[in-house]
């Protein structure tokens, strides 16, 4: 945020996180998106006066080992541990009273659900923090997921604006489709990119 918005000195804690995602639901609100923020904020690499990690779940190791171990089924793959799936195909489908979220939206191409579904995206993203924060402790909170098609686009910082205006522009544009429409929130986050095996988060 600029400093007019929020000084640096105010009351909330510093602004430095050490990894941050951000969300907007274009789908919804008009001129004015919905967006949320998750921000890991503890980190040496920005704190040198970081004390160390604060609220680790009690029984940490037993809540990896649940998570990994439990048994799910992939659809026409069988049944296997969350921890292989994962692995392989990514997070496993959500279902609804054993039903796959995959299944269900194929039955309802029809209906306009994308602004419903975006909203949903962004407002449950607090429930899996929380959730996940008792259980674990790296910040991850995507477990379940339905299918969906994801791209990323590296731009300067400087064209960020304009980019995720156009895919503003796109994803409203979508609704009138017959063939596609957007029905995720858009992301972004500002990296470093360098020739390492992960993207560097800027503070």
């Amino acid at each position: 945020l600029p400093a007019e918005v929020l000084p640096a000195e105010g009351g909330q804690g510093s602004r430095k996180s050490w990894n941050g995602e951000y969300f907007v639901d274009f789908m919804n609100g008009g001129e004015t998106p919905q967006v949320i923020s998750y921000s890991q904020k503890a980190n040496h690499s920005i704190d040198p006066d970081f004390d160390g990690e604060l609220g680790i779940p009690e029984k940490v190791h037993e809540g990896y080992a649940y998570m990994k171990n439990k048994r799910v089924a992939e659809d026409g793959r069988g049944w296997m541990t969350w921890g292989e799936a994962a692995r392989r195909f990514g997070a496993p489908p959500i279902k609804i009273a054993g039903v796959e979220v995959n299944d269900i939206l194929d039955g309802t191409k029809a209906l306009p659900l994308a602004g419903l579904l975006s909203k949903a995206a962004v407002q449950e993203i607090p429930g899996f923090v929380e959730r996940m924060s008792k259980r674990v402790n790296d910040g991850f909170f995507l477990t379940y997921s339905p299918a969906a098609l994801a791209a990323a686009y590296f731009v300067e910082p400087s064209k960020g604006f304009a980019a995720m205006d156009y895919l503003r522009k796109v994803q409203l544009e979508s609704k009138k489709s017959k063939d596609f429409v957007w029905n995720l929130p858009g992301e972004f986050r500002f990296v470093h990119v360098q020739d390492s095996a992960v993207l560097q988060p800027v503070p």
